[in-house]
C-alpha cells in the first residue's frame, strides 16, 4: 500500500471483546464535580461506533482498530454499532471529504460522550488510499490501524487513562535547505509535490535557503508495470550536503491504477509530503550532526 499516504503499516490483531482490562480510572473521584471526566459510572469502558460518512468496510475496520488500541493502553473498549451500557461513547464522522484518483483526504471528528454529556473531541486529519476507501482491499485493515495508532493516544487522554509517558529528546538543529523538483513525476507532479513538501517542512520548523543551502532534497519518481491496470510507484528522496556528499534517502511506493498521476495531482501532492515529512525531518536531524553549523 502506498507508505506515502499513510506513513508505515501496523499490525491490527483481531477485536476481541473487552474481558478483563486492568482499570484506569482506580481511585478517580466519583462523580463528586462538573466534570464528564469524573463522571465514572459503574459500567466502565467506551463504546466505539462505526464512522459515519466513510464506506464500508471502512468505517467498522477503523473502530475496530481503534478498540484494539486502546485496550492496549488499558482503557475498556468495544467496537459496536451502539452502545448497550458502557460508560462512554466515542462516534466519529468523516468530514472536508476530498477524493483524487490516489486516495482521499478528510477530517475525522472524533466526539466522546458520558453519560452526563460531552467529555471532549478530537480532530484527525487523514491520508487514505483510494483501494482502502473504495472497495475494502486488503490496506484496508492496514490503513485502519495507522488512523487508530495515531487517534489512539489522543483519545485516550479524553477518557481519563494514562496515555504513555513521552519520550523526551533533545531537539535536533535542523540544516537550511532546499527542495528539488520531483524528477520523472507524471502530471504537474514534479512541481505541486515540491511546493507541498516546501509547505510542510516549513510547517516542521525548516528552514528553506535556496540561494546558499546547507542540504537539498533531491527526489526522483520511477514507475513499472504492476499487472494489466496498475504500476507500481516508487519516490526516492536523497539528502545532499553542500559538498556533494548523500547523507541518506527516503523512499516511498505503491501500487497505483495506470494514469491515476496523469494530471493534476491536488490533495493527493500533500498526503504524500505528509507522509513523507517525518522520515525527512529525521533524516535532517541526523545529517545536522555532520554538518558545521552556520557562521
Amino acid at each position: 500500500m502506498f507508505k506515502s499516504l499513510i506513513a508505515a503499516a501496523l499490525v491490527i490483531l483481531a477485536c476481541t471483546a473487552c474481558g478483563e482490562v486492568p482499570q484506569p480510572f482506580r481511585g478517580a473521584p466519583r462523580a463528586t464535580t462538573d466534570n464528564p471526566l469524573l463522571d465514572v459510572p459503574s459500567a466502565v469502558g467506551v463504546a466505539i461506533l462505526p464512522v459515519a460518512n466513510a464506506p464500508a468496510p471502512l468505517n467498522r475496520e477503523i473502530s475496530r482498530a481503534l478498540a484494539t488500541r486502546l485496550q492496549a493502553l488499558e482503557i475498556p473498549a468495544e467496537a459496536v454499532d451502539s452502545n448497550a451500557g458502557l460508560g462512554f461513547t466515542l462516534s466519529a464522522t468523516a468530514q472536508d471529504i476530498v477524493a483524487s484518483p490516489a486516495g482521499v483526504t478528510a477530517t475525522i471528528v472524533w466526539a466522546l460522550r458520558s453519560r452526563r454529556g460531552s467529555a471532549g473531541e478530537y480532530r484527525q486529519t487523514v491520508a487514505i488510499p483510494a483501494n482502502a476507501w473504495q472497495d475494502g482491499a486488503k490496506d484496508t485493515a492496514e490503513t485502519a490501524a495507522q488512523l487508530a495508532g495515531t487517534a489512539g493516544t489522543a483519545i485516550v487522554t479524553l477518557v481519563g487513562g494514562e496515555a504513555p509517558a513521552p519520550v523526551m529528546v533533545a531537539k535536533a538543529r535542523l540544516p537550511r535547505i532546499a527542495i528539488a523538483p520531483v524528477e520523472g513525476a507524471p502530471g504537474d507532479g514534479r512541481e505541486s509535490l515540491r511546493l507541498a513538501l516546501i509547505q510542510v517542512m516549513f510547517e516542521r520548523g525548516v528552514a528553506r535557503d535556496d540561494s546558499n543551502p546547507e542540504v537539498t532534497l533531491r527526489a526522483a519518481m520511477t514507475s513499472t508495470a504492476a499487472g494489466p491496470d496498475q504500476q507500481k510507484v516508487q519516490i526516492v528522496w536523497h539528502a545532499i550536503a553542500r559538498d556533494g556528499a548523500d547523507l541518506g534517502t527516503v523512499k516511498l511506493d505503491n501500487t497505483i491504477p495506470n494514469g491515476a498521476l496523469d494530471g493534476p495531482w491536488g490533495p493527493t501532492a500533500y498526503a504524500i509530503a505528509n507522509a513523507a515529512v517525518g522520515d525527512l525531518v529525521a533524516l535532517l536531524g541526523t545529517a545536522a550532526t555532520t554538518i558545521p553549523p552556520p557562521k
